[in-house]
């Protein structure tokens, strides 16, 4: 098996199939499939001998390891949360060792951007399918029919993946425009505006029109206007969408009671108990040990809504400095391509909505964690491989 269709299968393993009903596979049995396709992959990819658990690579993986252990001893002296029931609760966990098992693996930039477009071409199928059938998909029924009333899309399992290889695509724009990363791009971006899914469609857009103005072409006018063109022809098409998202934004804001805004204010300011919570997080709590999740749920309050911030609630302060030191260099440096800068940007704009690294979300910052590395090591080669210009 080539690392193209490993990482495309993983992919699927890690959306547990985009939940389709007829694979009836609990969740449980979904991260054991998952583990025991980690593992053939850790074993069968790459010589072990060149694979080290103390390489420097991997020293941001342990911080994060050692912080979402930490979290369990408040979980223990606050909620009264055993270790061993921590264990259990935290399994989904786990799948962090998705970052070691890529490293070992290895896979190329170019492997990995071309499993997530097979992944988005499933995707733009099953779109089609659960337009006709939404009930293709287990989500929750009265969440389907309530967006059947309204006309909306429900977000499709692992959709998110479609913005690696559209800033992987854009990033080719920049450094050397080419017809056929315009036509990815594009489809690529049609697909999050088919999802509607504000957080990602409006950065993805923003990102978008940063690097039309930043292209660097010798016909560099002559895109601009063509790509404004065509955004004009789009926007004004779809100018009730984009309004009413816009809309709905702006109504959020505004209401005090909106989920989000409730969830920010609740843990900065009501759920932590002491300074040591503030640190390190109030773990991440079992209904066997305490029924303070439930609690939260009835006040409408998630740690998935609010990105970053939630995350910091469950597992402390530690976790958030290894994203941070990671995404704000990658960002604003200059040693990272123009793809791997739109793709952290995007997890920064993000980090107070969708930016919550659990379940089956792992696997994208896993991705990141990766090509981190990778990017930079890319970068590096080519500032070396440019040929001195006398002067």
């Amino acid at each position: 098996m080539n690392k193209t269709l490993y990482l495309l299968i993983l992919l699927i393993i890690d959306v547990q199939f985009w939940l389709l009903r007829f694979i009836s596979i609990s969740m449980n049995n979904w991260l054991i499939i998952q583990l025991v396709y980690l593992i053939l992959g850790f074993l069968f990819y790459g010589k072990m001998e060149s694979f080290s658990w103390s390489s420097s690579k991997l020293k941001y993986w342990w911080w994060w390891v050692v912080g979402i252990f930490i979290s369990m001893l408040p979980a223990l002296y606050v909620y009264n949360q055993s270790i061993t029931q921590s264990l259990i609760t935290y399994r989904a966990q786990l799948l962090l060792l998705q970052i070691p098992v890529l490293l070992k693996i290895a896979p190329t930039k170019e492997e990995i951007i071309k499993a997530t477009m097979w992944f988005a071409a499933f995707l733009w199928v099953i779109y089609f399918l659960q337009l006709n059938n939404p009930y293709i998909i287990g989500y929750d029924e009265e969440a389907i029919e309530r967006a059947w009333v309204k006309g909306e899309t429900l977000m499709l399992p692992g959709a998110f993946f479609v913005a690696i290889p559209l800033f992987y695509y854009l990033g080719n724009i920049k450094e050397r425009f080419d017809f056929k990363s315009l036509v990815m791009m594009f489809v690529c971006f049609l697909f999050l505006f088919c999802m509607q899914n504000r957080s990602l469609l409006f950065t993805a857009s923003a990102l978008i029109g940063w690097t039309m103005l930043t292209i660097k072409h010798k016909n560099w006018w002559l895109i601009v206007l063509v790509m404004a063109i065509i955004v004009a022809v789009v926007t004004y098409s779809t100018i009730d969408v984009w309004g009413a998202l816009f809309d709905e934004t702006a109504e959020q804001v505004e209401n005090e009671e909106y989920n989000r805004k409730k969830a920010i204010r609740y843990f900065l300011f009501d759920d932590n108990p002491n300074i040591w919570c503030y640190l390190f997080g109030n773990g991440f709590l079992s209904s066997h040990a305490t029924s303070h999740m439930q609690d939260m749920m009835e006040l409408g309050v998630y740690n998935s809504d609010v990105g970053f911030i939630g995350y910091w609630n469950n597992f402390g302060i530690i976790p958030i400095i290894v994203f941070l030191l990671m995404l704000i260099p990658s960002a604003i440096g200059r040693h990272h391509s123009h793809f791997f800068r739109c793709w952290a940007f995007q997890i920064l704009i993000c980090g107070l909505t969708i930016s919550y690294w659990g379940d089956i979300i792992i696997l994208y910052f896993a991705l990141f964690y990766y090509l981190y590395y990778v990017d930079l090591k890319e970068c590096a080669n080519d500032i070396v491989e440019k040929p001195i210009i006398e002067t």
